[in-house]
C-alpha cells in the first residue's frame, strides 16, 4: 500500500476555504491508498511552504498533494492523477478571473515566458472535439483519453500530485528551499521555479487535462465552459485572444 499526504496552504484568505475540507472528506481513495493525511499551513510564506516539504520528507508518505484552498476538486480526482503512473503530474487550472485562460506554461527563450499560444489553442480544439466535455467547475472526464496528458515547462501548484523522489533529488535548492520568493523580472514565482527545478533534475512536469479543478473566485470556481464562453461571447469579439499565431 502507498500512502498520500494532503497539503493545503490556507489561512483564511478566501471565504470559500472550508470547502477545501468538504473536498477532502469527499475524495475517493486509490485502490492502493489506503488514507490521506491532510495538512494545513499559513499560506503567506514560503518559508512554510517549504518546512511542509521537509515535514513531508520526514515521514514515510509517498505522495504529497498539493492543493490550494481556493480551488474544488472532483472526488476522483486523485484516483485520475495517480492513475498517469508519472511522478509529477497536476490537474488543469484555470485563471480565477477573465480571460480564463488555463495554467499552462512553456518557456521558450531563456528567462522568456510564454503563455503558451499554442498550447492554449491546442487545448481548446481539444474540448471542442467533445460539447459534452465543455462543463463548469471541476470534473474528471470519462473514459480517461489518452491524449490529455501534455507536457508543460511549469504550471500552478494549485493541484498537483509530487512523488517524493522528485523532491528527494532535488535536495533542497539554493535559497533554503524547494519554493523560491517570487521573480517579477520571469514570472511564474515560486509555482515555477519549483517546476524548473524539477526539469532540471531529470523530470517531466504533466498537465491532465481531463482532470479539471474549479479556481475559486468568490463562490464561484471556474472550468472549461468559463475558458471557451470568454473566447466565443460576442462581448469579446473585438478583445484579442491568445491563438496559434500568438
Amino acid at each position: 500500500m502507498t500512502s498520500v499526504m494532503q497539503w493545503i496552504p490556507t489561512g483564511g484568505r478566501h471565504p470559500e476555504s472550508w470547502r477545501s475540507v468538504e473536498c477532502y472528506m469527499n475524495t475517493h481513495l486509490p485502490a492502493n491508498v489506503e488514507e490521506i493525511e491532510f495538512k494545513t499551513s499559513p499560506a503567506g510564506s514560503i518559508d512554510i511552504w517549504n518546512k511542509v516539504v521537509r515535514e513531508f520528507l520526514k515521514s514515510e508518505h509517498e505522495w504529497l498533494w498539493s492543493v490550494h484552498d481556493d480551488i474544488l476538486y472532483h472526488p476522483d480526482t486523485l484516483v485520475r492523477l495517480m492513475s498517469w503512473n508519472q511522478p509529477l503530474v497536476s490537474a488543469l487550472t484555470f485563471h480565477r478571473t477573465n480571460p480564463a485562460l488555463p495554467h499552462i506554461w512553456r518557456v521558450i527563450k531563456d528567462g522568456e515566458q510564454s503563455i503558451c499560444g499554442q498550447l492554449v489553442g491546442d487545448t481548446k480544439r481539444w474540448f471542442m472535439q467533445h460539447e459534452k466535455w465543455i462543463l463548469p467547475g471541476p470534473v474528471v472526464i470519462e473514459p480517461r483519453p489518452e491524449d490529455a496528458l501534455i507536457d508543460v515547462t511549469f504550471t500552478s501548484t494549485s493541484c498537483s500530485l509530487i512523488h517524493r523522489s522528485v523532491l528527494e533529488a532535488l535536495e533542497e535548492p539554493m535559497h533554503g528551499g524547494w519554493f523560491m520568493q517570487k521573480d517579477k523580472t520571469t514570472g511564474g514565482g515560486e509555482d515555477r521555479s519549483f517546476f524548473e527545478a524539477a526539469i532540471e533534475a531529470g523530470f517531466t512536469p504533466y498537465v491532465d487535462r481531463s482532470c479539471v479543478v474549479g479556481h475559486c473566485f468568490g463562490a464561484q470556481p471556474t472550468g472549461v465552459m468559463d475558458f471557451i464562453l470568454w473566447e466565443t461571447h460576442p462581448l469579446f469579439s473585438d478583445v484579442e485572444v491568445f491563438d496559434d499565431d500568438n
